[in-house]
């Protein structure tokens, strides 16, 4: 029985010993050496070490857990809320616009700057010119080795060509006074607001348009125009004599340029400008310029062909402006157009526009996304463009020159605004003030060079 007992206890150690015994008057004798099962202390503190290491781990783990389902939920919703924001993009895939370029689309972009090279109204004999055909030619050999030898860059490429097109560009035969007096000149500063008014009608307009007439001469110089049915349509323009009368809101005159929103010459979106007593805007509901004269009442229409509308390509710095695909800007020697179109990869497009003819005579493409802005304007040929701080201040941070095709993305000139979006952003060269609309107060800024 003791043995049995013994093969027991050594049994928690995983050890058996046999211990032999002698019979002595009737019992069993036996001598036996206790160390043998002396109690493992180093061992059952190593394994209460482990218990209490699982104890912490386990703790930690159900601490993680329950933050987790806290969290969880939040996760879910930013990742909704991200995929809702990122669908507006979903054209860049789906429409292969990021995807590398085919090059038989290439040949025929190169073919059609050949045929731009060859029109009349060229400056074929000029130094430019020349040094475009012989580099147009040299493009050409490479496209065509790449053809042979499926070896190419076409995003490299494709940038070429862009840069190419806008030298191009600057050789069409121009008029004297095309370019601005002040194309050699950039803008350096601008002052604060020198004009801070709340908009005449309502403060539910919180986006539309205002300024002074680039035309000194007209009659009726201030002007402001309200956007209603959900910050996208207008149909009237107020103007004012002076601006006293401005100021005052008083002896006001409202012209209404159709009788319907939902007309064909109605206003989309607060892109609007009054230039030379002419009003430029975007024609309902469709990728066109409307001009509407104050005098004779009647209109005009440009098309923008590949323009986005319809909030395909808005200002979207801070957050998406609706209706704001295409805006016109305005300098003392040239009427400007911009707007992103699907070929430039949703980057913005400079185009000039002639007022008495009212077609585009020239186009200049960006490398700027237009979504990544919150609003542009032009200045002696210059676009600018600006990006959301904060609710009560913007930020200048790029520039394109026209007249050189070349880009700046290290500016930071301040604005000071009262409010987060700005629906509308000019320049106007007469009084060499930048006119803004923002969240229905009208601002107008100093411009310093």
């Amino acid at each position: 029985m003791i043995l049995l007992v013994l093969l027991l206890a050594a049994a928690e150690s995983s050890h058996a010993h046999s211990v032999q015994g002698q019979e002595r008057n009737g019992s069993c004798v036996c001598e036996v050496n206790s160390a043998v099962w002396v109690f493992p202390v180093s061992k059952y503190d190593t394994v209460t070490q482990l218990i209490q290491t699982c104890q912490d781990s386990l703790g930690k783990l159900q601490t993680q857990t329950v933050m987790g389902e806290e969290t969880v939920p939040e996760m879910e919703a930013t990742l909704k809320n991200v995929t809702l924001r990122l669908e507006r993009f979903q054209y860049l895939d789906n429409r292969g616009l990021y995807n590398t370029l085919h090059l038989k689309q290439l040949s025929e972009e190169i073919q059609q700057l050949h045929d731009t090279m060859n029109n009349e109204a060229l400056d074929k004999d000029g130094e430019e010119a020349q040094k475009i055909r012989t580099e147009l030619q040299k493009f050409q050999e490479d496209v065509d080795k790449m053809y042979r030898k499926n070896v190419f860059n076409l995003e490299t490429t494709r940038e070429k060509l862009r840069f190419l097109n806008n030298r191009i560009q600057n050789c069409w035969t121009l008029p004297q006074d095309f370019r601005s007096s002040c194309s050699d000149r950039r803008m350096t500063n601008i002052s604060a607001p020198v004009v801070t008014k709340l908009n005449p009608f309502s403060t539910s307009y919180i986006a539309g348009a205002w300024g002074h007439d680039t035309d000194a001469d007209v009659e009726e110089s201030y002007w402001i125009q309200p956007l209603a049915n959900g910050h996208r349509l207008g149909i009237t323009v107020r103007f004012y004599k002076t601006y006293e009368d401005f100021m005052a809101a008083r002896n006001h005159r409202d012209e209404s340029l159709t009788g319907s929103y939902t007309d064909s010459n109605a206003i989309q979106g607060p892109g609007t400008i009054v230039h030379k007593g002419v009003v430029y805007y975007q024609c309902y509901n469709v990728p066109e310029l409307c001009a509407y004269d104050v005098k004779t009442k009647q209109v005009r229409r440009l098309p923008l062909p590949g323009a986005g509308f319809n909030n395909k390509f808005p200002y979207c710095y801070y957050s998406c402006l609706d209706w704001t695909d295409i805006n016109l800007s305005a300098d003392d020697k040239g009427l400007w157009v911009t707007y992103a179109t699907e070929a430039n990869h949703g980057n913005m497009v400079v185009s000039r526009v002639d007022g008495e003819s009212f077609n585009v005579t020239h186009t200049w493409k960006t490398r700027l996304f237009k979504r990544s802005v919150t609003n542009a304007f032009m200045v002696c040929g210059v676009l600018y463009a600006t990006r959301y701080v904060n609710t009560y201040k913007e930020e200048v941070f790029y520039a394109f020159d026209t007249t050189t095709g070349m880009e700046d993305n290290t500016l930071s000139i301040p604005m000071e605004k009262v409010a987060a979006s700005v629906a509308n952003l000019h320049y106007n060269p007469t009084d060499m003030r930048l006119y803004m609309y923002n969240g229905g107060y009208m601002l107008a800024y100093q411009v310093y060079f």
